[in-house]
């Protein structure tokens, strides 16, 4: 079983690995290839229930690629949560790995793995990026936000459009570029994303046992499990149905997260329960790779423990808050402390990761998805703004309350 990393974590000669992989996968016409695919199958995936098993599939393949090349490659994530308030200043965009902003009068990339590419798809043109403010980016999406979305989201639909019009569309559009385009692919920062989408939509999976729900918009009316994954005929999925994307472990999904629950020991088995929806599955999730892996967004475990303990404390008789965060709400409270307090929990002390306390700052509001965007996707503008108000909502109740932020 194949694990994925946080991007934060590779070494520089991991980097340099990554950087063989995906320049041989470059002259081999497979940038080209993943980026035509995904112009052409681009509104049947996005605002649609799709969106979580094709992406899935789609960097699966990526991944099942470059593995012939180097039988130990894997694409790692990036969570984009964790240099939220400044996105620029992340060592995933530093010029041994990703690579930083465009230069020039055409934005092309001049450094990182793909340092000064050529592209073919859809016609020539360098490897462009364009940060959303000129050197710098706007905001990107707190960790707390993401918690709240995995912790209170019941309906798989009602998850995708958090997470679509929120980290997902935030992050393309920062760093601006090929990446802001229908044919995103050309950049390998769209495989660590949607690596980090996955992730994310796993651990919502696990915490509320719905590995095989599957619900909202589909192709033809309400998604079902035995639909298609859609597919492009330059590349073709076999016409597989979503059932053999939604578990982790099983039909060829072959990997998890250093950060997430591991696959289930068997196949989950379908929902049992009453018929009035309060119902559970019959088989759970396998035992997380790490403590309290399913209650926050954030791939930083110290940071994690820290936002978990603190946002109980904050929720006191806050009803409201406590509806943004149910899961936390509902825990005992003696086994929470038993966690943050045992050995397996030593690291979720009071200090942030590099061993000293950090300056609590209040929580920053996410920059709002750009029109061009929201028209490029087919959004309904309405709801994209009703997420975007929904979360800064969020944000003024924790800023205003006891909590202190750990990121």
């Amino acid at each position: 079983m194949r694990v994925r990393r946080s991007a934060h974590s590779l070494s520089p000669a991991e980097w340099d690995r990554i950087h063989s992989v995906v320049t041989e996968l470059h002259s081999q016409g497979h940038f080209d290839q993943f980026a035509r695919a995904h112009q052409a199958v681009f509104n049947n995936v996005h605002g649609k229930s799709a969106f979580f098993p094709f992406h899935r599939r789609f960097v699966l393949e990526f991944e099942n690629l470059g593995r012939r090349i180097d039988p130990q490659f894997t694409i790692p994530y990036w969570d984009t949560t964790r240099e939220y308030r400044n996105p620029a200043s992340s060592p995933v965009l530093r010029s041994n790995a990703l690579g930083g902003n465009g230069e020039g009068p055409d934005g092309c990339l001049p450094n990182g793995i793909q340092g000064n590419w050529q592209m073919s798809f859809p016609s020539r043109h360098c490897l462009r990026r364009d940060y959303s403010n000129g050197d710098s980016m706007n905001p990107w999406i707190a960790p707390e936000v993401i918690s709240s979305y995995i912790q209170r989201d019941n309906s798989l639909d009602r998850f995708r459009e958090h997470i679509e019009f929120s980290i997902h569309g935030a992050t393309h559009l920062g760093l601006g570029g090929d990446a802001s385009t229908r044919y995103a692919p050309n950049d390998f920062f769209f495989h660590m994303h949607h690596a980090n989408i996955d992730r994310l939509w796993w651990q919502w999976q696990n915490n509320k046992d719905t590995m095989l729900d599957y619900n909202g918009p589909g192709q033809n009316g309400e998604a079902q499990l035995d639909d298609t994954i859609p597919q492009d005929r330059s590349l073709s999925f076999g016409d597989a149905p979503v059932s053999s994307a939604m578990v982790l472990g099983y039909n060829g999904m072959c990997y998890t997260y250093d950060s997430a629950p591991s696959p289930p020991a068997s196949y989950p088995g379908t929902r049992s329960g009453s018929e009035d929806g309060d119902s559970n599955w019959a088989i759970r999730g396998g035992e997380p790779m790490s403590p309290l892996p399913m209650l926050s967004g954030s791939s930083i475990l110290a940071d994690r423990g820290l936002e978990i303990s603190r946002i109980r404390k904050a929720l006191g008789d806050n009803s409201e808050l406590k509806d943004y965060f149910p899961t936390i709400a509902a825990m005992n409270t003696t086994r929470l402390e038993t966690i943050l307090s045992s050995d397996r929990g030593a690291h979720y002390k009071c200090k942030s990761r590099d061993g000293q306390r950090k300056e609590t700052l209040p929580i920053e509001y996410p920059a709002p998805m750009s029109e061009a965007w929201v028209r490029m996707h087919g959004f309904d503008p309405e709801r994209v703004a009703a997420v975007h108000r929904e979360a800064c909502q969020l944000i003024d109740m924790l800023n205003n309350s006891t909590y202190a932020s750990p990121y």
